[in-house]
């Protein structure tokens, strides 16, 4: 089994300080493909990974956001090998919602303060579950070649690994959460962007979902409700802005 670890970065000391360190701890060989977007070469997180993928030999792919942590030396080699013996057309990620329970399953921590000491409570196994978080996420490399990244419907940097999901749910394919323990630096914010990329991946999947469930939104595709939701926010952060 060949693994490559793919990392969009735009911060060379956050991705030596925090996911590089890391990695290189881990007590399997990987291949590391960094690729650099400090000069906004890429436009959208979809164009770059594909970069990066295009150019990888792994038989896994892992996708790794540049603030991700992995807190013992054995997670990057349980992720791989749990993606190495499903099918083609898995996804596996670190952290996703069940359907309907809402269960969020992930070990992950998160925020400016790490703690290595604290380990989290979910067993290491599968979940199923709608959709997987983007911070780190892995597949065959088949699996991407069956279907890259949407530059089109993702032309920003979010909701690129919901779209591979929803589409490999659409095709047959399972998606889980495998909970290995990894810290991630950032929290994550909502943007406008990703709401309307939420709106755009509704459109689309809209005769195959009745729900989308992301980490942050379970939202439903139909029409009406989509553009409410979407119309609420902006409304929403206006008047916060306001406020401030």
């Amino acid at each position: 089994m060949k693994v490559s670890v793919i990392c969009v970065f735009n911060n060379e000391q956050q991705l030596e300080q925090q996911l590089k360190s890391s990695l290189i701890t881990q007590n399997i060989k990987y291949e590391f493909i960094a690729v650099n977007n400090i000069e906004n070469t890429f436009s959208s997180a979809a164009q770059a990974l594909n970069f990066g993928a295009e150019k990888s030999n792994g038989d896994v792919l892992v996708f790794a956001h540049q603030d991700i942590f992995l807190k013992t030396p054995y997670e990057l080699e349980k992720l791989s090998c749990i993606v190495y013996e499903c099918p083609t057309g898995t996804i596996i990620g670190t952290q996703g919602v069940r359907e309907p329970s809402r269960l969020y399953y992930t070990n992950l921590t998160s925020g400016d303060n790490y703690n290595p000491d604290f380990i989290s409570k979910f067993d290491e196994k599968l979940y199923e579950v709608s959709c997987v978080d983007e911070g780190m996420f892995a597949m065959k490399k088949e699996t991407w070649e069956n279907h890259n990244f949407d530059e089109v419907l993702c032309d920003n940097w979010h909701l690129y690994c919901v779209e591979a999901c929803l589409n490999a749910r659409k095709n047959g394919h399972k998606v889980y959460v495998y909970p290995i323990q990894i810290h991630h630096f950032s929290k994550g914010t909502i943007s406008l962007e990703y709401m309307k990329n939420l709106k755009r991946l509704c459109e689309v999947y809209r005769r195959d979902f009745k729900y989308i469930w992301t980490t942050c939104y379970k939202v439903r595709t139909n029409w009406i409700y989509i553009n409410a939701l979407v119309a609420a926010w902006v409304i929403n952060r206006f008047a916060r802005r306001n406020l401030h």
